[in-house]
């Protein structure tokens, strides 16, 4: 079953039936008389094989059947006001063989609701998982683990696009060891299927695989593709689609990269304070995680304008109070010193060591967690355990909001100031911010993504927080 009668009767014509001819094994099961081998209806000695399409509802609704094998099911019409969806109805046909009956769905997803990623969410959800090299950790294989060097792109922001393709690696998402192109059909070999969902049904398999793993396309050229297509109408829809296997989701609103990228300021580079400004505070903010814990300093001015200093990560929380990583958190304008006297850590990974750390930090630090509120701000509350410590509990969406649609993609005020040297890791960790709607609450019609490895943009997330705090 595929989309329409006229694209089965087409490749039954051009590739079906010359390979079934064509087939020893098969040409003993052929009928003798031609009428009983036709482009959508072969008789053979053993099994009748049938080709419909999806919009014939007639043909769907005609016959039992024990093996289905629907094609783009994602293509196919939705329901009617007579009928049924037409997999529905497909599926429907296998009800008198049901204890011996096998369907087999395949498809280029289109939208997450679409037919195909609801029935791949709903079952085993396996993905072929390739060992890395290096650490041996197993991991599918994902775009976002694509890196390409900053140095391809010019002042304008245009990509030296040969050099992309050139020098695009896959870097490890565990050790993050960089695996050039030609490593890929050995990483392949040493692969294997792996189920995400334990909890589903033993009788539904599902499977992904995306363009990742094609011996046709390299990973430079699935780089090079991602820059011709990302801003052009509806070519990024089509690479998510048809490259990576995924479906495309409505967006109310997206950080690019070239938001992030615009926001560099030429006066000063990392590690400095920009000239002629003095700064009324310096805050440290962080962000713990399970590898290791991103921290930002940035300077701020009476208006809340800020800059960023300086970033980095440190492998435990405690390194945040040491006095080596405090000693070297001390910058200059001129003469005059300036270190940072207040910040917030994130304590969504493990509250107790993030207490632990502010108590120790002499009001340098103050604990943080993000709230899944709808509205509102930003809230205080004692810490049982710490007395003193005050942990400042924020609504996530608000603080979102304010950062990446309206100081970054619209560029209202408070701005904020990037080094011209801001790296490429500082940059990821800002863009690909989305911001979803919501059909299903009327009380919250809108959700921000869930985003890997976006922890500097948590930073400069608490940054503002810090400053709700000290306004």
């Amino acid at each position: 079953m595929t989309s329409t009668n006229e694209n089965a009767k087409s490749w039954s014509e051009r590739e079906l039936h010359p390979r079934l001819r064509a087939c020893r094994a098969l040409r003993p099961l052929l009928p003798d008389n031609d009428d009983d081998f036709r482009k959508t209806e072969m008789h053979f000695s053993t099994c009748t094989l049938k080709l419909v399409g999806a919009c014939s509802e007639g043909n769907l609704a005609s016959r039992p059947i024990r093996y289905l094998f629907a094609d783009e099911v994602d293509k196919w019409p939705d329901d009617s006001s007579l009928e049924a969806p037409a997999l529905e109805l497909a599926m429907a046909r296998l009800n008198f063989y049901r204890k011996i009956s096998k369907a087999c769905l395949a498809s280029t997803p289109t939208v997450e609701a679409g037919a195909i990623w609801t029935n791949y969410l709903a079952g085993s959800q396996h993905r072929f998982h390739i060992p890395c090299p290096e650490c041996g950790h197993a991991q599918p294989l994902r775009f976002e683990q694509l890196r390409w060097p900053e140095h391809h792109r010019d002042l304008a922001g245009m990509w030296d696009l040969a050099g992309v393709e050139r020098d695009t690696h896959y870097h490890c998402e565990s050790c993050e060891v960089a695996w050039p192109q030609s490593l890929q059909s050995d990483l392949i070999r040493r692969g294997q299927w792996i189920s995400g969902n334990p909890k589903a049904p033993a009788d539904h398999i599902s499977a992904h695989i995306s363009a990742l793993y094609s011996p046709q396309i390299s990973w430079g050229d699935l780089a090079r593709m991602f820059l011709q297509k990302k801003e052009s109408p509806g070519g990024l829809h089509d690479f998510y689609n048809n490259f990576l296997g995924l479906p495309w989701e409505n967006r109310a609103a997206q950080v690019k990269e070239d938001a992030i990228l615009a926001l560099r300021d030429p006066s000063y580079r990392i590690a400095q304070l920009p000239p002629d400004i003095e700064p009324v505070i310096l805050t440290l903010c962080a962000d713990p995680g399970e590898r290791s814990t991103h921290w930002t300093v940035e300077a701020r001015i009476q208006t809340g304008e800020s800059w960023v200093v300086d970033y980095g990560t440190v492998l435990a929380i405690e390194d945040l109070v040491s006095p080596e990583f405090l000693a070297a958190r001390t910058y200059f304008l001129g003469e005059k010193k300036f270190t940072p006297r207040f910040g917030l850590i994130d304590s969504g990974w493990s509250a107790e060591r993030v207490y632990s750390v502010c108590a120790r930090s002499g009001g340098l630090y103050q604990p943080s967690k993000g709230s899944t509120a709808s509205f509102g701000t930003w809230s205080q509350s004692a810490v049982n355990g710490y007395p003193g410590l005050r942990l400042v509990t924020y609504i996530d969406h608000t603080a979102k909001l304010e950062l990446y649609l309206e100081r970054i993609n619209k560029k209202m005020p408070p701005l904020l100031h990037l080094p011209a040297d801001a790296g490429q890791d500082f940059i990821r960790g800002h863009s690909g911010q989305q911001l979803l709607q919501n059909k299903h609450s009327r009380l919250a019609p809108f959700y921000w993504k869930k985003i890997a490895e976006d922890h500097y943009g948590d930073c400069t997330k608490l940054h503002g927080v810090a400053w709700w705090v000290l306004k």
